[in-house]
Protein backbone atom coordinates (compact mmCIF):
# COMPACT_ATOMS: atom_id res chain seq x y z
CA UNK A 1 0.00 0.00 0.00
CA UNK A 2 1.37 3.42 -1.01
CA UNK A 3 2.25 5.65 1.92
CA UNK A 4 0.54 8.99 2.42
CA UNK A 5 2.83 11.96 1.88
CA UNK A 6 3.26 15.05 4.03
CA UNK A 7 4.92 17.88 2.11
CA UNK A 8 6.62 20.64 4.08
CA UNK A 9 8.14 23.98 3.21
CA UNK A 10 9.05 25.87 6.38
CA UNK A 11 11.36 28.81 6.98
CA UNK A 12 14.43 28.14 9.12
CA UNK A 13 13.94 24.38 9.08
CA UNK A 14 17.19 23.41 10.81
CA UNK A 15 18.43 19.85 10.82
CA UNK A 16 17.13 19.43 14.36
CA UNK A 17 13.70 20.75 13.45
CA UNK A 18 13.55 18.62 10.32
CA UNK A 19 14.36 15.52 12.35
CA UNK A 20 11.69 16.39 14.90
CA UNK A 21 9.19 16.88 12.07
CA UNK A 22 10.18 13.64 10.37
CA UNK A 23 9.79 11.64 13.58
CA UNK A 24 6.35 13.12 14.22
CA UNK A 25 5.19 12.48 10.66
CA UNK A 26 6.49 8.92 10.53
CA UNK A 27 4.94 8.15 13.91
CA UNK A 28 1.56 8.70 12.29
CA UNK A 29 2.42 6.48 9.33
CA UNK A 30 3.20 9.24 6.82
CA UNK A 31 6.25 9.91 4.68
CA UNK A 32 7.84 13.36 4.79
CA UNK A 33 8.96 15.29 1.72
CA UNK A 34 10.74 18.58 2.44
CA UNK A 35 10.78 21.36 -0.14
CA UNK A 36 12.80 24.56 -0.37
CA UNK A 37 10.84 27.77 -0.93
CA UNK A 38 10.69 28.73 -4.58
CA UNK A 39 12.42 25.53 -5.68
CA UNK A 40 9.54 23.13 -6.22
CA UNK A 41 6.86 22.85 -8.85
CA UNK A 42 3.41 21.25 -9.25
CA UNK A 43 4.87 17.89 -10.22
CA UNK A 44 6.87 17.75 -6.97
CA UNK A 45 3.86 18.15 -4.69
CA UNK A 46 1.22 16.28 -6.67
CA UNK A 47 1.29 13.23 -4.37
CA UNK A 48 0.87 15.13 -1.07
CA UNK A 49 -2.19 14.46 1.05
CA UNK A 50 -1.01 17.03 3.62
CA UNK A 51 1.00 20.18 2.98
CA UNK A 52 2.59 22.05 5.87
CA UNK A 53 3.96 25.54 5.44
CA UNK A 54 4.38 27.86 2.50
CA UNK A 55 2.94 27.03 -0.91
CA UNK A 56 1.91 29.44 -3.68
CA UNK A 57 -1.91 29.55 -3.70
CA UNK A 58 -2.00 28.89 -7.46
CA UNK A 59 -0.19 25.58 -6.89
CA UNK A 60 -2.78 24.13 -4.51
CA UNK A 61 -4.89 22.83 -7.39
CA UNK A 62 -1.87 20.69 -8.37
CA UNK A 63 -2.46 18.50 -5.31
CA UNK A 64 -5.39 16.29 -6.38
CA UNK A 65 -5.22 14.19 -3.21
CA UNK A 66 -4.83 17.11 -0.78
CA UNK A 67 -6.89 16.73 2.38
CA UNK A 68 -5.24 19.26 4.72
CA UNK A 69 -3.36 22.51 4.10
CA UNK A 70 -1.57 23.60 7.28
CA UNK A 71 -0.29 27.11 6.64
CA UNK A 72 2.64 28.49 8.61
CA UNK A 73 1.04 31.94 8.70
CA UNK A 74 -1.58 33.49 10.94
CA UNK A 75 -3.28 35.35 8.09
CA UNK A 76 -4.87 33.12 5.46
CA UNK A 77 -6.80 35.55 3.26
CA UNK A 78 -4.88 34.37 0.18
CA UNK A 79 -5.94 30.76 0.86
CA UNK A 80 -9.69 31.01 1.43
CA UNK A 81 -11.11 31.05 -2.12
CA UNK A 82 -12.88 27.76 -2.97
CA UNK A 83 -11.57 27.77 -6.53
CA UNK A 84 -8.02 27.29 -5.26
CA UNK A 85 -8.73 23.78 -4.04
CA UNK A 86 -9.01 20.45 -5.87
CA UNK A 87 -12.10 19.63 -3.79
CA UNK A 88 -14.32 21.23 -1.19
CA UNK A 89 -13.27 18.90 1.61
CA UNK A 90 -9.74 20.24 2.15
CA UNK A 91 -9.17 21.37 5.74
CA UNK A 92 -7.38 24.70 6.12
CA UNK A 93 -5.56 25.57 9.33
CA UNK A 94 -3.34 28.49 10.28
CA UNK A 95 -0.60 29.07 12.84
CA UNK A 96 -2.47 31.51 15.03
CA UNK A 97 -0.73 31.84 18.38
CA UNK A 98 2.78 31.53 17.00
CA UNK A 99 3.30 35.18 16.13
CA UNK A 100 2.07 37.11 19.17
CA UNK A 101 5.46 37.51 20.82
CA UNK A 102 7.34 38.60 17.70
CA UNK A 103 4.70 41.07 16.51
CA UNK A 104 4.01 42.52 19.96
CA UNK A 105 7.73 43.27 20.37
CA UNK A 106 7.76 44.87 16.92
CA UNK A 107 4.83 47.09 17.89
CA UNK A 108 6.45 48.08 21.18
CA UNK A 109 9.68 48.90 19.33
CA UNK A 110 7.91 51.10 16.79
CA UNK A 111 5.79 52.83 19.43
CA UNK A 112 8.80 53.77 21.53
CA UNK A 113 10.83 54.83 18.49
CA UNK A 114 8.10 57.22 17.41
CA UNK A 115 7.43 58.51 20.92
CA UNK A 116 11.12 59.14 21.54
CA UNK A 117 11.70 60.63 18.06
CA UNK A 118 14.28 58.03 17.14
CA UNK A 119 13.68 58.43 13.40
CA UNK A 120 14.70 62.08 13.73
CA UNK A 121 17.74 61.24 15.85
CA UNK A 122 18.77 58.64 13.26
CA UNK A 123 18.71 61.37 10.64
CA UNK A 124 20.86 63.52 12.91
CA UNK A 125 23.33 60.67 13.22
CA UNK A 126 23.53 60.32 9.44
CA UNK A 127 24.25 64.03 9.18
CA UNK A 128 26.77 63.94 12.07
CA UNK A 129 24.56 66.47 13.89
CA UNK A 130 24.66 66.45 17.73
CA UNK A 131 21.37 68.18 18.46
CA UNK A 132 18.65 67.99 21.11
CA UNK A 133 15.26 67.75 19.40
CA UNK A 134 13.03 68.59 22.34
CA UNK A 135 9.97 67.02 23.85
CA UNK A 136 9.36 63.27 23.76
CA UNK A 137 6.48 61.12 25.01
CA UNK A 138 6.11 57.96 27.08
CA UNK A 139 4.00 54.85 26.87
CA UNK A 140 3.58 55.23 30.63
CA UNK A 141 0.36 57.17 31.21
CA UNK A 142 -0.69 56.94 27.55
CA UNK A 143 -3.97 55.57 26.24
CA UNK A 144 -3.54 52.75 23.74
CA UNK A 145 -6.40 51.38 21.64
CA UNK A 146 -5.78 47.88 20.29
CA UNK A 147 -8.17 46.99 17.47
CA UNK A 148 -8.31 43.21 17.44
CA UNK A 149 -7.32 41.53 20.70
CA UNK A 150 -6.58 38.02 19.54
CA UNK A 151 -3.18 36.46 20.15
CA UNK A 152 -1.27 39.28 18.44
CA UNK A 153 -3.27 42.24 19.72
CA UNK A 154 -3.55 40.62 23.14
CA UNK A 155 0.20 40.23 23.46
CA UNK A 156 0.72 43.88 22.54
CA UNK A 157 -2.00 44.98 24.96
CA UNK A 158 -0.39 43.03 27.81
CA UNK A 159 2.94 44.71 27.24
CA UNK A 160 1.41 48.17 27.04
CA UNK A 161 -0.49 47.54 30.27
CA UNK A 162 2.71 46.34 31.98
CA UNK A 163 4.45 49.54 30.90
CA UNK A 164 1.83 51.75 32.52
CA UNK A 165 -0.58 52.51 29.68
CA UNK A 166 -4.37 52.58 29.88
CA UNK A 167 -5.43 49.96 27.34
CA UNK A 168 -8.63 49.91 25.33
CA UNK A 169 -9.45 46.72 23.47
CA UNK A 170 -11.75 46.38 20.48
CA UNK A 171 -13.27 43.05 19.45
CA UNK A 172 -15.92 41.86 17.03
CA UNK A 173 -18.21 39.97 19.40
CA UNK A 174 -19.20 40.44 23.06
CA UNK A 175 -17.18 38.57 25.66
CA UNK A 176 -15.48 38.75 29.02
CA UNK A 177 -12.98 41.59 29.45
CA UNK A 178 -9.39 40.31 29.81
CA UNK A 179 -7.57 41.60 32.89
CA UNK A 180 -4.99 43.42 30.75
CA UNK A 181 -7.73 45.51 29.11
CA UNK A 182 -9.04 48.56 30.98
CA UNK A 183 -11.91 49.34 28.62
CA UNK A 184 -13.53 46.89 26.21
CA UNK A 185 -15.38 48.00 23.08
CA UNK A 186 -17.12 46.26 20.21
CA UNK A 187 -16.19 47.02 16.61
CA UNK A 188 -19.47 48.89 16.28
CA UNK A 189 -18.12 51.37 18.86
CA UNK A 190 -14.72 51.83 17.21
CA UNK A 191 -15.14 55.60 16.86
CA UNK A 192 -15.54 55.88 20.61
CA UNK A 193 -12.61 53.52 21.24
CA UNK A 194 -10.13 55.61 19.24
CA UNK A 195 -11.29 58.99 20.52
CA UNK A 196 -8.52 60.57 22.62
CA UNK A 197 -6.17 57.60 22.23
CA UNK A 198 -2.44 58.31 21.99
CA UNK A 199 -1.81 55.10 20.04
CA UNK A 200 -4.16 53.11 17.81
CA UNK A 201 -2.89 49.68 16.75
CA UNK A 202 -4.63 47.71 14.01
CA UNK A 203 -4.13 43.99 14.67
CA UNK A 204 -6.76 42.62 12.30
CA UNK A 205 -6.98 39.72 9.83
CA UNK A 206 -7.72 40.38 6.19
CA UNK A 207 -11.45 39.77 5.76
CA UNK A 208 -14.38 41.51 4.07
CA UNK A 209 -15.35 42.94 7.46
CA UNK A 210 -11.97 44.56 8.07
CA UNK A 211 -11.41 46.12 4.65
CA UNK A 212 -11.11 49.91 4.95
CA UNK A 213 -12.23 49.74 8.57
CA UNK A 214 -9.98 52.73 9.22
CA UNK A 215 -11.66 55.20 6.88
CA UNK A 216 -10.69 58.82 6.27
CA UNK A 217 -13.55 59.91 8.49
CA UNK A 218 -12.39 57.61 11.28
CA UNK A 219 -8.78 58.75 10.96
CA UNK A 220 -10.00 62.33 11.38
CA UNK A 221 -11.38 61.40 14.82
CA UNK A 222 -7.91 60.58 16.15
CA UNK A 223 -5.89 63.00 18.27
CA UNK A 224 -3.66 65.35 16.33
CA UNK A 225 -0.49 63.84 17.82
CA UNK A 226 -1.72 60.22 17.89
CA UNK A 227 0.27 57.33 16.43
CA UNK A 228 -1.27 54.77 14.08
CA UNK A 229 0.23 51.27 13.90
CA UNK A 230 -0.82 48.61 11.39
CA UNK A 231 0.49 45.04 11.32
CA UNK A 232 -2.54 43.18 9.96
CA UNK A 233 -3.34 43.99 6.37
CA UNK A 234 -2.86 47.16 4.34
CA UNK A 235 -6.46 46.88 3.16
CA UNK A 236 -7.70 47.73 6.68
CA UNK A 237 -6.63 51.34 6.21
CA UNK A 238 -7.41 54.22 3.85
CA UNK A 239 -3.74 54.69 3.06
CA UNK A 240 -4.22 57.78 0.89
CA UNK A 241 -6.15 59.50 3.67
CA UNK A 242 -3.39 58.60 6.14
CA UNK A 243 -0.78 60.15 3.85
CA UNK A 244 -2.78 63.38 3.57
CA UNK A 245 -3.23 63.63 7.33
CA UNK A 246 0.47 63.05 7.97
CA UNK A 247 1.40 65.65 5.37
CA UNK A 248 -0.91 68.17 7.02
CA UNK A 249 0.43 67.44 10.50
CA UNK A 250 -2.89 66.02 11.68
CA UNK A 251 -1.32 62.86 13.11
CA UNK A 252 1.82 62.33 15.14
CA UNK A 253 3.17 59.46 13.08
CA UNK A 254 2.65 55.94 11.83
CA UNK A 255 4.32 52.55 11.80
CA UNK A 256 3.23 50.32 8.93
CA UNK A 257 4.38 46.75 8.49
CA UNK A 258 1.76 46.25 5.79
CA UNK A 259 0.75 48.40 2.85
CA UNK A 260 -1.60 48.56 -0.09
CA UNK A 261 -0.27 47.45 -2.47
CA UNK A 262 2.70 45.34 -1.43
CA UNK A 263 5.47 45.99 -2.23
CA UNK A 264 4.85 49.66 -1.57
CA UNK A 265 5.70 51.59 -4.78
CA UNK A 266 9.03 53.39 -4.64
CA UNK A 267 7.40 56.77 -5.32
CA UNK A 268 4.94 56.55 -2.43
CA UNK A 269 5.27 59.58 -0.09
CA UNK A 270 5.36 57.35 3.00
CA UNK A 271 8.96 56.36 2.23
CA UNK A 272 10.28 59.86 2.87
CA UNK A 273 8.28 60.87 5.94
CA UNK A 274 10.39 61.39 9.05
CA UNK A 275 7.59 60.34 11.40
CA UNK A 276 6.80 57.07 9.63
CA UNK A 277 8.38 53.65 10.17
CA UNK A 278 7.99 51.25 7.24
CA UNK A 279 8.85 47.56 7.36
CA UNK A 280 8.18 45.06 4.52
CA UNK A 281 5.63 42.78 6.23
CA UNK A 282 8.21 41.29 8.59
CA UNK A 283 6.81 42.01 12.05
CA UNK A 284 6.00 38.31 12.52
CA UNK A 285 9.46 37.30 11.33
CA UNK A 286 9.50 33.52 11.56
CA UNK A 287 13.27 33.44 11.93
CA UNK A 288 12.57 33.99 15.63
CA UNK A 289 13.17 30.60 17.24
CA UNK A 290 10.09 30.87 19.44
CA UNK A 291 7.88 31.46 16.39
CA UNK A 292 9.30 28.63 14.28
CA UNK A 293 9.22 26.16 17.15
CA UNK A 294 5.62 27.07 17.97
CA UNK A 295 4.53 26.64 14.34
CA UNK A 296 6.15 23.20 14.30
CA UNK A 297 4.62 22.21 17.65
CA UNK A 298 1.15 23.25 16.52
CA UNK A 299 1.42 21.11 13.40
CA UNK A 300 2.68 18.08 15.31
CA UNK A 301 -0.16 18.46 17.83
CA UNK A 302 -2.71 18.59 15.01
CA UNK A 303 -1.32 15.71 12.94
CA UNK A 304 -2.50 12.84 15.22
CA UNK A 305 -5.94 14.49 15.39
CA UNK A 306 -6.09 14.69 11.60
CA UNK A 307 -4.92 11.07 11.24
CA UNK A 308 -7.62 9.91 13.67
CA UNK A 309 -10.36 12.01 12.08
CA UNK A 310 -10.82 14.02 15.27
CA UNK A 311 -11.55 17.77 15.64
CA UNK A 312 -8.42 19.82 15.02
CA UNK A 313 -7.05 23.12 16.31
CA UNK A 314 -6.79 26.36 14.33
CA UNK A 315 -9.28 25.26 11.64
CA UNK A 316 -10.30 28.14 9.36
CA UNK A 317 -13.83 28.73 8.16
CA UNK A 318 -13.01 29.71 4.59
CA UNK A 319 -16.33 31.54 4.20
CA UNK A 320 -15.50 34.13 6.86
CA UNK A 321 -11.69 33.99 6.61
CA UNK A 322 -10.66 33.02 10.15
Amino acid sequence: MEKSIVGACIADLTAQREERLRQGVEKQGYTLKVFEKGKFGPEDVADCQVFFGNIPPAMIKSLPNLRWLATASAGVDSYVADELYPNGQVILTNSSGAYGVAIAEHLITCTLMLMRRMREYEEGQRQHRWEYLGKIRSLYGSTVTVVGIGNIGGNFAKRCKAMGATVRGVKRTPGEKPDYIDELYLTADLDQAIEGADVVALCLPGTHETQQIMTAQRLSKMKKDALLLNIGRGTALDQDALIQMLQKGLLGGAALDVASPEPLPADNPLWDMGNVILTPHVSGNDSLDYTTDTILSQFLENLPLFAAGQPMHHVIDRKIGY
